[in-house]
């Protein structure tokens, strides 16, 4: 015989007399049960059953365990925690309400009848075995006590507002089970099915519960306390695993909880939603602690106290869903920084008002509270905050010790941009940042690591006008803001003060894309600045006033820049620069020699040099020095574009009147006036072997050349009155140089053709030499030239000394005066005739000839002499085989009249008297243009 603990056939005889009083009344629990069951808890008995599982664990005070499993009795769902009551009973049988308040029950969250309702969509007989008794329901016995009771024309009765003692028991370690009797055409396994993805949900949801076992499959949640100092106050961490274990196979998923008030907020540790079965994002919905109909989007799920309606589906009414906001912002501070904030809700996402008013709220407290990962790590109120897009690691490392308000780089993208403007950061750009650098004191060093940092974000020409501001420290020590006017010398460490110069441990390739001009050595030694500060200095010296000048500072900078780039062109003025003296004084380097200068040894006892200060030329270097100008060998004057002899070289002006026009550039040798006369051999020497020297030797129009040829002597000679060894055109007229570098020095010794009338009479005396042996082809060719400088005009021929005596073809020198006067040797065919003793030859043409007869004051031989052919010969013309082949051999044309002669001979004679003689010719034309010519034999 059954028990009946808790009264059920009291409560019962009960129902069916308010029933049959009210006929109504059973209608409307028919309705108010299919309501609750099909539209109020409709899809929720796994979550109303196992609810009401984690309220008993609860009020039992044990860890929730729930079993799901199914047989041929039905649908078995078991759990521990407190056993049934009669108060638990009466509320299942009330129908309309529950026995659990959770305002005064320790934080039960079920409604225990109500949502037990959603049973009755899925079975028709429901068990429930508990260790305090057992109760069963069942549609078929409702029905029938309906009918015996009298209660006519009824076709459908509740299940679960009639109840009767049963004789069950729960599951061996539970407290209750409940047994549903499914409905027909119910798949059990699908329940099954639900349960199983359902439960890791529910553990989470239902803080009461340990372990949910869906068959074989358990599923289990372990929660840990963390402590975070950097959580807001009032906020708990906790880290949530579920672990679940089915057939040998196990995994787990770990979450992060942060619960502050009535929130916890969860969040995956593998950054996907919640309740993810992939990585692709799902929507959620609040849960309240079990899952409600509002849809929410933010990328945490929320579990809330939150007032619900009855059917907990929707917030009340007066519940206020922003006040759930709290404790958001400390699951963004237990992220990493990327991670974080791809937590922050998107307010345009929003699924409805409640989403979007608990978007406005999180956001709010996002943005008033330090949570944001900041450039240096530490966290940053976003609101006032800054973020520069691009910022790297090293940029970051550069400007973190600075402006903490910057935001981390790794959030530092432009992706990012959107969430971040969402939280009320401000961007700042490339022009921003340069305006905050203003005032910025670091030393070079550190502007050059943040110019190698800024180099990545700065690849437009429009991000480098953004920098147009950015403070460049210059070598001097002083700010420069932007780049406009700054130059950069990569090779110099020194301070130019001439030219406001980048310093060198801040110098980078970016500052040239932001306007830095690069400077080289040769354009800092070139710039007019400098040549002005060097000419007042020298002009100071000069007038005495050397104490004005700083002595070390403007030459240490000049000399630095020398000792920095070897190749670098030096201007001819920077030798004014004055330098300290071995006597103290200051003097231009052009007027200071090198100590043990090869100079000094060759020059006059009086010449006006002083010798450098011993500590400058140790400390720079003679290389270095002597570019400078300071005296080691001779120095070289160089000037691309001279426009007058100012230059003040000796004899210059003599030198520049020699010139048809104003040479392209000059380079001479300076003081060579001061070389003892008896040094010359040395100072020639000096000079060879001098690079720059020599290069000014090479022009022989030149000054330095010119000067030598006419100035400089070596025993006695000019050496204009020498030649070179190798110079075999004046061999015998003139003699070589002895000197170990005689060819080199050949610009500055005697060449044809002469340059002047002096030696032009110099070489035509030499001819007439006869103590000279003289070829008659180095002859010909010096009476050639003097004739061919004469008829250029660049001698007057009138101006030349006639000789005494003149060289012949035979090879002698033969007087001018003699009783058998020389002749210039004016037509070709006399060559023939006239005896070599008495034929000077020279140019080939008769005008040249005439010149060279008036400039040797001789007559030529055609007005000396004249000729007749002998006999009358045959005529003929130039198409005759024998002009022919005498245009073949010499080249000369035959015009007009050609007599052709078996043997041609010519009468000839001295005007004057003398007798006549026959002279066997080839050929010969007379004055009337007659060609005379002799047959081949």
């Amino acid at each position: 015989m059954h028990t009946d603990p808790f009264g059920t056939a009291d409560l019962a005889a009960a129902t069916l007399s308010a029933w049959r009083e009210s006929p109504t009344r059973l209608a409307e629990d028919v309705a108010a049960e299919d309501d609750l069951a099909s539209v109020g808890y409709r899809d929720r008995l796994f979550v109303e059953l196992v609810t009401n599982a984690a309220d008993a664990a609860r009020l039992g005070g044990v860890d929730g365990e729930v079993a799901i499993w199914s047989d041929a009795d039905g649908l078995h769902i078991a759990n521990t925690g407190a056993p049934l009551t009669e108060a638990g009973v009466r509320s299942l049988l009330a129908l309309r309400v529950s026995a659990k308040q959770p305002d005064d029950t320790g934080g039960v969250v079920g409604r225990f009848g109500v949502g037990f309702s959603a049973t009755a969509a899925v079975a028709h007989t429901v068990e429930i075995r508990s260790t305090s008794g057992t109760i069963c329901f069942d549609r078929a016995r409702a029905a029938a006590a309906v009918a015996d009771a009298g209660i006519v024309g009824v076709a459908r009765v509740p299940l679960l507002r009639l109840a009767w003692p049963g004789e069950g028991v729960p599951r061996a370690g539970f407290a209750t089970e409940i047994v549903l009797g499914l409905a027909g055409g119910l798949d059990p396994q699908a329940i099954l099915d639900a349960a199983e993805a359902q439960a890791p949900d529910l553990l989470l949801a239902l803080t009461a519960l340990r372990l949910i076992t869906v068959e074989d499959t358990a599923f289990e949640i372990d929660r840990t306390e963390l402590v975070n100092d950097e959580l807001s106050s009032g906020s708990r961490a906790r880290r949530l695993t579920v672990t679940v274990t089915s057939r040998g196979d196990r995994r787990s998923r770990a979450f992060t909880e942060i619960e502050h008030g009535p929130s916890r907020w969860l969040r995956a540790d593998d950054g996907r939603p919640v309740s993810a079965g992939s990585d692709a994002p799902v929507a959620d919905v609040l849960w309240a602690p079990t899952p409600t109909d509002i849809e929410l989007s933010l990328p945490c799920r929320l579990i809330a106290r939150l007032p619900l309606t009855h059917d907990r589906r929707h917030v009340h009414p007066d519940a206020d869903i922003a006040a759930a906001a709290a404790g958001y912002v400390d699951v963004l501070r237990l992220a990493e920084p990327v991670d974080g904030v791809a937590l922050v809700p998107r307010a345009h996402r929003a699924r409805g008002g409640d989403d979007a008013r608990l978007i406005d709220a999180v956001l709010h407290e996002l943005r008033s509270t330090a949570w944001l990962p900041g450039i240096a790590g530490a966290p940053v109120v976003p609101d006032r905050a800054s973020v520069l897009i691009g910022l790297g690691p090293d940029l970051a490392e550069v400007l973190g010790e600075l402006f903490t308000d910057l935001v981390h780089p790794d959030l530092s993208l432009a992706h990012q941009l959107p969430v971040l403007e969402s939280l009320d950061v401000t961007r700042i750009g490339l022009a921003s940042l340069a305006e905050r650098l203003t005032g910025v004191e670091r030393d070079p060093a550190w502007w050059g690591r943040l110019y190698a940092a800024l180099a990545p974000l700065v690849s437009t020409a429009l991000d480098a006008e953004e920098l147009a501001a950015l403070p460049i420290p210059r070598s001097d020590g002083r700010m420069n803001i932007g780049a406009r006017g700054l130059f950069t010398a990569h090779a110099v460490q020194t301070p130019l003060r001439w030219i406001r110069t980048v310093a060198a441990e801040a110098d980078h390739p970016l500052l040239e894309r932001l306007g830095v001009q690069r400077l080289s050595i040769t354009d800092a030694l070139a710039d007019p600045a400098l040549r002005m500060l060097v000419e007042e200095a020298a002009d100071l010296v000069e007038d005495g006033a050397g104490e004005e000048v700083d002595a070390t500072g403007l030459a240490e900078e000049v000399l630095a820049l020398l000792g920095a780039d070897s190749e670098a062109v030096v201007p001819e003025w920077l030798s004014r620069l004055p330098l300290p003296a071995d006597d103290g004084d200051l003097r231009s380097a052009d007027e200071l020699l090198l100590v043990d200068s090869p100079l000094a040894a060759v020059l006059v006892e009086d010449h006006p040099f002083g010798l450098l200060d011993g500590d400058v030329a140790e400390r720079h270097g003679a290389h270095v020095l002597r570019r400078l100008g300071v005296g080691w060998s001779f120095a070289v004057i160089v000037d691309d574009l001279p426009t007058g002899p100012d230059h003040d070289l000796p004899d210059e002006e003599q030198w520049w009147e020699t010139l048809p026009d104003a040479p392209e550039r000059l380079c001479a040798i300076r003081d060579l006036d001061l070389v003892a006369p008896d040094r010359w051999e040395q100072a020639l020497t000096l000079i060879v072997e001098d690079e720059q020297a020599a290069r000014a030797l090479d022009d022989r129009e030149g000054y330095t050349a010119w000067w030598l040829r006419h100035f400089a002597e070596v025993d006695g000679l000019l050496l204009g009155e020498y030649r070179a060894p190798s110079d075999h055109s004046l061999v015998g007229v003139l003699d070589p140089l002895v000197h170990p570098h005689a060819d080199a020095l050949a610009p500055a010794l005697a060449a044809l053709p002469p340059e002047s009338a002096t030696e032009a009479s110099l070489l035509l005396a030499r001819l007439g030499d006869r103590g000279r042996s003289i070829s008659p082809g180095v002859t010909r060719a010096i009476y050639s030239a003097v004739v061919e400088v004469c008829r250029s005009g660049r001698i007057d021929w009138s101006e030349i000394d006639a000789p005494d005596a003149v060289r012949v073809a035979s090879g002698t020198a033969v007087p001018t005066d003699g009783h058998r006067v020389p002749v210039v040797l004016d037509d070709p065919w006399w060559a023939q005739a006239v005896d070599p003793v008495t034929l000077v030859i020279g140019p080939d043409s008769p005008e040249g000839a005439t010149l060279l007869a008036d400039i040797l004051d001789l007559p030529q031989v055609s007005e000396e002499f004249t000729a007749e052919p002998v006999g009358a010969g045959e005529y003929t013309t130039a198409d005759d085989t024998a002009a022919v082949l005498f245009t073949a051999e010499t080249g000369r044309p035959v015009p007009g009249e050609v007599r052709v002669y078996d043997d041609l001979r010519m009468a000839l004679s001295r005007k004057g008297g003398g007798a006549s003689s026959e002279v066997r010719v080839r050929w010969w034309v007379d004055s009337r243009g007659v060609t005379y010519l002799s047959r081949r034999r």
